[in-house]
């Protein structure tokens, strides 16, 4: 099994996020042979934002001012059965260096590519936070096709107290038993509710920039999915698809009508 990690924090692999991802390496590895890849965010030396030039969806990501410094993670993420994507929280939210690497793999949006790869999810806080920072990866990394196996968030100064640690030992003993069988079972989970409308939503999307740059579409057209109602072969349910069918009919109706409200709260 070839496992891939993205560590999104200043501190490295020496900090509490990654000592947390080690020990779940460890446990792993307990479990099943694993070759491991890591990618530090801020080693890949990404600038202080992404320049949102979009040149990434309309000319390709080749095209990208960063291309060649994101690529080791683009390669690291293609050669992986699975991804442990860990970040610390910051401000109640994820990293700004996890933040900045999420934002220079926007096409991926748009051109997801990684349906079947399970993603483990790690974070680390002093206080509160891990909801929103895993809330928001779980949504990111699932429109570039990757599922989310399982997750957990650990407060790192209550590592240093044994009731707390060992709580932690048992969750990443857990974490590690569904990491592994989450690649040795396979299989792409059915999209939910949520999926379909993002999957409709980037169909619109793509439409509407045929004319700007030709990749997206392309990338759409070679596999067929301006026909379809999900990316892979995946069972839709038939309630879910029709719900989503109709928030995007309204969706569509609003942008064509310019009558689509903004958004207020």
């Amino acid at each position: 099994m070839r496992v891939g990690v993205v560590l999104g924090t200043g501190h490295g692999e020496k900090g509490t996020t990654g000592m947390v991802v080690d020990a779940l390496i460890v446990r792993m590895r307990e479990r099943v042979e694993i070759e491991v890849d890591v990618i530090c965010t801020d080693d890949l030396v990404l600038g202080p934002s992404c320049p949102a030039c979009l040149a990434c969806m309309t000319a390709g990501e080749q095209a990208c001012p960063n291309a060649d410094n994101a690529s080791p993670a683009r390669e690291l993420m293609d050669a992986a059965d699975l991804v442990i994507f860990a970040t610390a929280v910051h401000s109640f939210t994820l990293s700004a260096t996890m933040k900045r690497f999420v934002d220079h793999f926007a096409y991926l949006i748009h051109r997801p590519r990684y349906f079947g790869t399970p993603a483990i999810l790690v974070s680390t806080a002093a206080g509160a936070g891990h909801d929103a920072a895993l809330g928001y990866l779980t949504t990111a990394i699932r429109r570039w096709g990757f599922h989310t196996a399982g997750q957990l968030g650990v407060n790192g100064p209550g590592l240093a107290k044994a009731p707390y640690r060992a709580k932690v030992d048992r969750a990443l003993d857990e974490l590690a038993a569904t990491a592994v069988r989450a690649v040795h079972d396979g299989g792409e989970p059915a999209p939910t509710t949520s999926d379909l409308i993002g999957f409709r939503v980037a169909r619109l999307l793509v439409e509407s920039g045929r004319s700007d740059g030709p990749v997206d579409a392309a990338y759409w057209d070679e596999r067929g999915w301006f026909e379809a109602d999900w990316f892979t072969g995946a069972k839709v349910g038939r309630v879910r698809n029709a719900v989503a069918a109709l928030v995007e009919r309204r969706i569509r109706t609003g942008i064509e009508n310019g009558s689509a409200k903004p958004y207020t709260g």
